[in-house]
């Protein structure tokens, strides 16, 4: 596994720290690129737990023994050095000498810091390396399948931007795993879902930032589909079409369905669309078959309703059972509130009983009378 050369560890003053504006941690912020410092401490706050390690550094000072990874590389100022690994400590460094900032993000502050931990923040120790690519090994490994693992969709921004970088001298899902210890199957995986939504952000047709489904984004949802099989059969992908995936592995004949699948997955305020992912299971799953069945997707087209256009892809028989365990279901919730009716308040409630006992009724006849004629034609 490569790591920072020993020989370029050293001390520096943390005024001359920059965030890394290409953190995989912050790809989601909105033009990251252009994002104060301020932007980005708020941003780590809400990713990286920074209330945690400011108390340890209260409680202990700052702990000097892992040095943070920097590179003068695309420094936006000579002399300075930007952090390539360590931006959630430099955050909670910020924090603690410019309180200020720690308000206006939302964060708490211990009440009592003794002066002694403020001498712990001026310098700290750091790994010069020349660029990203002499620390990919170092950093990847720690947070893909490390101790500080980041979530699924920082992964995919870190593995992919290497495998993109490294596309053009034939680099392999399988060299990558390596240096990081992990399967091929989850870098795969990792890898082909990000530059199937690179290749659908390029193309303008979807933006992260426009989807309805709230909360932070479920990258998940996206490499699960791209895993099963009614998901590549719409997208006319092969079985291993992510072993060493194209850099746009979709098709432009089928874009139009990348769009669709995206849209139903995460919504868009644009278009006026809802996600139809409740849960990841089994709505995933539902949908992926409702893709692939020409009249169930017509409907989920028309009406946006997934359990609707998921009853024409199962059978019939498992769509009347279910419709008639939910209506006995209702009707004993009624049973066990029938205590609460009010004959003064509530008299015109008995013509709708009504109407349930005469339908029940029919019910119970005309499935009596099927099962009758399918035991007599058996005979």
């Amino acid at each position: 596994m490569t790591t920072p050369s020993p020989t370029k560890k050293f001390s520096v003053d943390t005024a001359l720290l920059e965030f890394d504006r290409h953190n995989p941690r912050l790809v989601a912020l909105p033009d990251l690129q252009q994002a104060t410092d301020q932007q980005i401490m708020c941003a780590l706050v809400n990713e990286a737990d920074i209330g945690e390690l400011i108390n340890s550094i209260v409680a202990n000072g700052y702990m000097d023994i892992e040095p943070l990874v920097v590179t003068r590389n695309n420094c936006s100022k000579p002399g300075n050095f930007r952090v390539l690994e360590g931006n959630r400590r430099l955050s909670a460094i910020r924090f603690l000498k410019e309180p200020k900032l720690a308000r206006i993000c939302r964060l708490s502050l211990p009440a009592k810091i003794p002066d002694s931990v403020y001498g712990t923040l001026q310098e700290v120790t750091v790994h010069e390396v020349e660029n990203e690519i002499e620390s990919r090994a170092f950093i990847g490994f720690k947070h893909i399948n490390g101790a500080h693992r980041w979530d699924s969709y920082a992964k995919a921004c870190f593995l992919s931007q290497w495998y993109i970088d490294d596309y053009q001298n034939g680099i392999t899902i399988e060299s990558i795993a390596a240096k990081l210890g992990d399967t091929n199957q989850t870098v795969r995986s990792l890898i082909g879902g990000m530059l199937v939504l690179k290749q659908a952000e390029e193309a303008e047709l979807f933006n992260i930032k426009d989807r309805t489904k709230p909360g932070k984004f479920g990258f998940s949802h996206l490499y699960t589909a791209l895993g099963r099989l009614e998901y590549r059969k719409f997208l006319e992908l092969d079985k291993n079409w992510n072993a060493r995936p194209d850099l746009a592995p979709i098709k432009k004949e089928r874009l139009n369905e990348l769009k669709d699948m995206l849209q139903y997955i995460y919504g868009s305020k644009t278009d006026d669309i809802q996600s139809v992912i409740k849960s990841q299971n089994p709505d995933l799953k539902h949908l992926g078959m409702t893709l692939v069945h020409p009249y169930a997707l017509k409907i989920l087209k028309s009406t946006n309703n997934l359990a609707q256009a998921y009853d024409e892809v199962r059978s019939s028989s498992d769509v009347f059972q279910d419709a008639l365990i939910i209506a006995h279901t209702k009707v004993k919730d009624v049973m066990n509130k029938l205590s609460k009716f009010s004959p003064k308040e509530n008299a015109d409630l008995l013509k709708m009983a009504g109407e349930m006992f005469d339908n029940a009724d029919s019910i119970y006849s005309k499935m009596k009378k099927r099962i009758e004629e399918n035991n007599s034609s058996k005979k």
